[in-house]
């Protein structure tokens, strides 16, 4: 007698003990989740539920009031509320939330740095203050230089240590027109001090175009570097916007009608008219004049001699001829300007002590002078002056950053690097001077993804258009490959423990966080957190929250030690496989599974099953325990082509290992 052989089914038994991060492409590795929420790196080679975060500061709305008392001498009381967070910096150890203004009548008015989100009343009107501000919806850049916090594009300065203004917010451009002052021409003694030529004028004389100083005990005539003084006169606080140090175009507007005097007084930037005339603010203060208070600035300025010349004011550029020792006063119905510009800065960062920017039409690239915030067109020809070097690409400039000891510029598609370490002096190049390198064919940072630079172990990392790049000064490799075909971007990026975490909004304006690990080159996602910007603060990662606006750490740490510090509680996460059985032609099935977790006190997790893509999960069992032990989990057979699995739970977890037990079937299911 015969017994039939029943051929024996092949088995296969797939153990998975090393998880390698996020990857949503068609076909993944082996340990490769297709899809995650809430997953991390930290426990390589295991996968587990990301770090607790914490909630740091609640940012809440703030009020500010005013009382003074006006011109007709009436008490005014107004109140303000500052929110919608708009940006944020960390200066001196306190955070600084740039928030809009609304009036009581809920109309916004303008914007203002609110320390640690403080309560504060001013005893005088702040709404000049406050309506510095643009009150348009439009993205700020808070870029910190020391103390100061500069806004832009709005160009404000915030002097955080400036005890001397409640409110020290102040415009990088400035003006003063003047309609009654006078100038005269001045000399520093030896001691420092400014004189007035005109009381000493029996001692000078003008020879070879300068003025020499007569000096008795060595009888003999001496150069003297003279210096322009204009007076207004009155004493309001007339030069409160300008500063020592501040280079003015200074122009004219009304009557030349001057005919009557001649001389040889020139004020203009050099004797051969080359540069566009700017002058520095060498001092200011205010004196007493018979009995008037008059303010007063001395500027930059040189002699001339052209005898015979009459004197004239020129109304497109400011040139005064006149007599050298007689002050001269204006009485001829003309205005004198006095402006402190500043270029339309679209992005900026603090490279070198000094603000570097660039211009919203890509053209040109901008440096503040020296430790010196408030000037951008400094050209005295010395090393601390001011920088303006002008670029032939199409194109917007999308972001920049200090990366390397350089600032580097970026366009979608080019790098523009400054190298050296000061202006040419004078025109005159040296190896130290700044010179201007250009990359073209260049993966730059995506429009709208300039919050996206972050620095990991000197490798820059930002989101250009073909995705997460990696730069390491010289090479550019994009690492975003296990992102899948989604077209991310608006782009808002941290650095924190060798990681780079990205939120960014895919193509249903669904925002997405996501972190990559730059030890393992691993991704893992985290959740939809839409972030409006990363902070760091004592090696902390921070952010704020577009939804809410609160400032949180991704991290359990009280990093700030203020009183609204909260843990995050137990969250959901989820860890999703990608395809099982492409590599069988037959049909087969999933008899057992074997998870290896380690789950904490109150901590749950439950598996689902996906047949043959039908986007239907068949929960198959939950399992809730503490510590780490093998759970053992039967399933009923079903064929099919392939499937899937996914682990979802809440509270801590890490997976050791998972073991799958595929038997195949035939051809026909």
């Amino acid at each position: 007698m015969k017994i039939p052989y029943l051929n024996e089914q092949p088995v296969s038994k797939e153990i998975t003990e090393e998880f390698s991060g996020y990857c949503n492409n068609l076909r993944i590795g082996k340990g490769q989740w297709q899809n995650q929420k809430n997953m991390t790196s930290d426990y390589y080679p295991a996968a587990s539920s990301r770090e607790h975060r914490s909630l740091q500061f609640l940012n809440a709305d703030n009020s500010l009031s005013e009382a003074y008392t006006d011109e007709e001498e009436q008490s005014i009381s107004n109140t303000y509320t500052a929110h919608s967070t708009m940006g944020a910096v960390f200066c001196s150890g306190s955070l600084y939330a740039l928030k809009r203004i609304k009036n009581a009548e809920n109309n916004i008015i303008g914007c203002a740095l609110i320390k640690n989100g403080e309560n504060k009343s001013y005893s005088f009107s702040i709404l000049p203050k406050l309506s510095l501000f643009d009150n348009s919806d439009k993205s700020r850049f808070l870029v910190r230089m020391g103390s100061n916090i500069c806004v832009f594009p709005d160009g404000i300065v915030y002097e955080s240590e400036n005890t001397n203004e409640e409110i020290p917010a102040f415009r990088i451009e400035a003006e003063k027109t003047l309609d009654d002052f006078l100038i005269s021409t001045v000399y520093k003694t030896d001691g420092g001090s400014y004189l007035d030529i005109l009381e000493y004028c029996e001692n000078f004389r003008v020879e070879d175009g300068s003025v020499q100083d007569y000096l008795e005990d060595k009888a003999l005539w001496a150069n003297r570097q003279t210096y322009i003084k204009i007076s207004a006169l009155s004493s309001d606080n007339v030069f409160a916007s300008f500063r020592e140090n501040d280079c003015l175009e200074i122009t004219t507007t009304g009557s030349p009608n001057c005919s009557e005097i001649t001389g040889t007084l020139i004020i203009k930037k050099d004797k051969d008219y080359v540069n566009t005339p700017s002058y520095k603010i060498l001092s200011k203060g205010s004196e007493n004049v018979n009995g008037d208070d008059r303010d007063f600035i001395i500027i930059s300025g040189y002699i001339n001699d052209e005898a015979h010349s009459k004197a004239y004011v020129n109304a497109s550029s400011f040139e005064i001829r006149q007599d050298l020792f007689p002050t001269f006063d204006m009485e001829e119905g003309i205005t004198l300007k006095l402006k402190r510009k500043c270029p339309e800065i679209s992005l900026a960062c603090e490279s070198q002590n000094r603000i570097w920017a660039f211009s919203e039409s890509g053209t040109e690239i901008y440096a503040s002078a020296l430790g010196n915030p408030y000037n951008f067109y400094d050209f005295s020809g010395f090393a601390s002056d001011s920088y303006a070097v002008n670029v032939g690409t199409n194109g917007a400039f999308t972001a920049c950053i200090s990366f390397l000891g350089h600032p580097m510029f970026f366009k979608e598609d080019a790098l523009y690097v400054i190298s050296g370490s000061y202006p040419s002096n004078e025109g005159e190049l040296d190896s130290m001077s700044y010179s201007l390198s250009y990359s073209s064919q260049f993966k730059g940072v995506e429009k709208g993804s300039e919050r996206s630079l972050a620095v990991i172990d000197n490798i820059l990392y930002y989101k250009s258009s073909c995705g997460i790049v990696a730069f390491d000064g010289a090479n550019t490799s994009v690492i975003s490959s296990a992102l899948g075909k989604e077209k991310y971007k608006n782009a808002v990026a941290g650095a924190y423990n060798n990681k780079y975490y990205v939120s960014m909004q895919d193509s249903k304006q669904k925002r997405h966080l996501f972190v990559y690990d730059t030890v393992l080159s691993t991704w893992s996602r985290e959740d939809d957190t839409d972030v409006l910007q990363f902070l760091k603060f004592n090696n902390e990662l921070l952010f704020i929250s577009a939804k809410d606006e609160k400032l949180y750490s991704v991290s359990p740490e009280n990093v700030l030690n203020k009183n609204e510090y909260q843990k995050e509680e137990a969250f959901e996460w989820m860890c999703e496989s990608g395809n099982m059985g492409y590599s069988y032609p037959n049909n087969k099935y999933l008899s057992r599974l074997q998870l290896r977790l380690k789950l904490d006190n109150s901590s749950s997790a439950a598996v689902y099953i996906q047949y043959d893509s039908d986007g239907v999960w068949h929960r198959k069992g939950e399992l809730t325990s503490r510590g780490i032990q093998t759970h053992l989990l039967p399933i009923v057979p079903v064929r099919c082509d392939h499937m899937k699995i996914m682990l979802k739970g809440r509270g801590d977890v890490k997976i050791i290992s998972i073991a799958k037990i595929l038997e195949e079937g035939g051809d026909v299911g």
